[in-house]
């Protein structure tokens, strides 16, 4: 299995545009913001605010949000690379 195979399309698509800002802006004898190449905030899913949202409403207690949150997390494989 390759590695790339486990990236987000989005990512991708995001890594290539930010290399080709990057050789544009090497042209122009400048560069692109280095924190652009560190790792990306994971979205939120449409679930994860309407628990949010409900939680607000109804006044459950935070410790009683996490922990229905927190049953409802899934691992994801972390990946290690370079940028």
């Amino acid at each position: 299995m390759r590695l790339t195979a486990l990236i987000h399309p989005s990512d991708k698509k995001y890594s290539e545009a930010l290399e080709i800002r990057q050789q544009q802006a090497q042209k122009r004898d400048r560069f692109v913001n280095p924190l652009f190449f560190q790792a990306r905030i994971s979205r939120i899913s449409s679930y994860t605010i309407r628990a949010v949202q409900n939680a607000i409403i109804t006044g459950m207690s935070l410790q009683c949000f996490m922990s229905s949150l927190v049953a409802r997390l899934v691992s994801r494989p972390q990946l290690i690379g370079e940028h």
